[in-house]
């Protein structure tokens, strides 16, 4: 066949039987996998797909140095072929006048041995003949489900061969057929026609496909595909395969650090044998180039440096180069639809950025560090979204409170699955999307520095205590902070009621305190919940900056009791280290009434510096 232009394959389906590439849906293949295919080879029916022209003549065919003198090329490649290679029987794709013509002369030359059969198809004048053609072949019985395909183009006008292989790979992928191999050799009377192998020009457009497919979606499924059913070392590209499998499985994961550590491993390891398994197994065209544009995906994600020392993520440091590796991740996720896992990547990205805010040293992947950079975070949320205490917040800050509002709301509406009343294909929603979406590129991927601490930097120590009855409580709870903190409070904010808090001021005297007071006075201290909710919610502004605030959760009626404990939990959503504690007074009712300033028994009820922040 003269001029014939080369065939291309669809890259995702083709793959090769035995040491060819097959049609497999998995990234690689397990031991029983392996005997299923090489079972299903054995005993697969194994047919040779030709087109026959009009005016076949003899000519000397040559393949691997052992030539053959015959009229069509199909009958010359019989011959040729390695045993294990050679189909069983031969279907010919002939036009009427061929199938009158050449098809006799084909089957005589063939015999009986090889079942020769002819598939009539249209002449392909009209455009409605192609559809045709691809019916004749595709819908026919004479190629069965699991069939190993051996294709020859050599013969029939140049368009029959274009249409013949778009059969072949409609057939792979919809019908289980798998191609052991495909030839065609340019014709030269009297010869010799040198058979061309099509294995690397089918193979080139499955490569690009992969490394396409790696570049646009991070999935690394199709490129692990072909080094598990490849040439090769096999013990060596089953290892290059597996780790490319994981490194699909970690992007799409959302997985940065082990994504980095395994394209560094990927680059590091196995730069040799992948090329080698390019240019000398597969014979790719351009296979240089080809391996130059994977190195380069690599680097997108790799580390620097791999971090090989156990345990290797505490060798990772956390740079402005490291965070805009892990913000390349999250753009590439964004821009190609991975939007939950994108989204999921940028709100862990923000509180590592938020860590390194506030100390460039700290150990930033340290769980209570990390749990210290969402507080502040959601500190600047919740006081954003308060009216009454925005004007604290520097303009930085209130787009960042912003911003993590709606990331923390689009992040959940994703991962919860959307298993809330919330539309994650509404307006409103893509509103906040794009949105969040907006910041992150134009301002936060830049790691600016922005001030995370609320209020005045000098940081009050707050004291929160109820007063009941008995003063005692509250002269020692102050005794109690000064123990803990090794100071005064510079504000003790007290629970009390009408008449309890009379006895405020004598209290604070017996302790020696002498710094602010600040009285949230239940007018009903048995049942007023409503008034206790809105008199907590007027104190939150003197937690603002608070360092440390101490709560005494001992004395007074049970609302004061939920009073102070509403406080401190104001206090913990404002990113202040919040210490609770109980007081025991051991002494009978007579002797606490008689001497009510004994300090009292201290009991924590959370280790130092445990802040409640979920």
């Amino acid at each position: 066949m003269e001029g014939k232009a080369e065939m291309a394959s669809d890259p995702a389906k083709i793959r090769w039987a035995g040491d060819n590439p097959i049609c497999s849906g998995r990234a690689s293949l397990g031991e029983d996998d392996r005997l299923t295919k090489a079972n299903t080879t054995l005993s697969a029916d194994r047919v040779l797909l030709t087109v026959l022209g009009t005016s076949p003549k003899e000519t000397t065919y040559q393949l691997r140095g052992q030539t053959k003198t015959a009229r069509f090329a199909p009958v010359a490649l019989m011959d040729l072929l390695r045993a294990s290679e050679r189909p069983r029987r031969v279907v010919a794709l002939c036009t009427t006048e061929a199938e009158k013509s050449s098809f006799p002369l084909l089957a005589d030359a063939l015999g009986q041995d090889q079942s020769p059969k002819s598939v009539r198809i249209p002449d392909g004048n009209r455009q409605e003949d192609i559809d045709t053609f691809l019916a004749k072949v595709v819908d026919t019985d004479v190629i069965s489900r699991d069939t190993e395909l051996t294709v020859d183009v050599t013969h029939g006008p140049r368009s029959f061969s274009f249409l013949m292989y778009v059969a072949v790979l409609y057939m792979v992928a919809l019908r289980g057929v798998r191609v052991k191999g495909a030839y065609y050799a340019k014709l030269s009377h009297p010869g010799p026609s040198p058979f061309l192998d099509l294995r690397p020009v089918l193979d080139l457009p499955r490569w690009t496909y992969a490394l396409r497919v790696l570049e646009e979606t991070g999935s690394t499924r199709p490129l692990a595909a072909i080094l598990d059913d490849g040439p090769g070392n096999k013990r060596t590209v089953s290892m290059i395969a597996r780790d490319f499998d994981d490194l699909g499985k970690n992007y799409l994961s959302g997985l940065p650090l082990e994504l980095g550590r395994g394209a560094a491993r990927i680059r590091q390891q196995y730069r040799k044998p992948l090329r080698r398994l390019l240019v000398d197994d597969y014979r790719l065209p351009r296979a240089d180039q080809l391996f130059a544009r994977l190195g380069k995906l690599l680097d997108r994600f790799a580390f620097d440096e791999p971090y090989s020392d156990n345990p290797w993520k505490r060798n990772a440091k956390l740079s402005e180069t490291e965070l805009e590796r892990q913000a390349r991740v999250v753009d590439h996720l964004l821009k190609h639809g991975s939007t939950a896992t994108g989204v999921g990547l940028m709100l862990e990205w923000t509180q590592t950025w938020a860590v390194r805010q506030i100390d460039e040293s700290a150990d930033w992947l340290d769980r209570d560090m990390r749990k210290q950079a969402w507080s502040r975070l959601h500190a600047i949320r919740v006081v954003h979204d308060d009216r009454d205490l925005r004007k604290v917040l520097t303009e930085d800050q209130r787009r960042l409170g912003s911003f993590w509002d709606k990331l923390c709301d689009v992040r959940n509406a994703y991962h919860h699955h959307g298993m809330r009343p919330q539309d994650t294909d509404g307006t409103e929603f893509r509103k906040k999307l794009c949105r969040v979406r907006t910041y992150w590129a134009c301002v936060l991927r830049s790691c600016p520095d922005i001030p995370l601490a609320l209020g005045d930097p000098s940081r009050n120590r707050v004291l929160v205590s109820p007063i009941g009855e008995r003063p005692g409580v509250l002269f020692s709870a102050l005794k109690a902070f000064k123990s803990l903190e090794q100071d005064d409070p510079t504000l003790c904010l007290v629970v009390c009621s009408g008449e309890t808090g009379t006895m405020v001021d004598e209290a604070l005297s017996k302790a020696g305190y002498a710094g602010s007071v600040e009285r949230l006075v239940l007018d009903d201290p048995f049942h007023g919940v409503m008034e206790m909710k809105k008199k907590v919610k007027s104190m939150r502004g003197h937690f603002i900056g608070a360092a440390p605030v101490v709560v005494n959760v001992t004395g007074g009626t049970t609302l004061m009791g939920l009073a102070t404990q509403e406080l401190a939990r104001g206090a913990e959503r404002l990113a202040c280290p919040v210490r609770w504690f109980g007081l025991i007074d051991r002494r009978g009712p007579e002797e606490q009434v008689a001497d009510p300033y004994e300090v009292g028994e201290l009991f924590l009820l959370n280790s130092e510096g445990d802040d409640g922040a979920n």
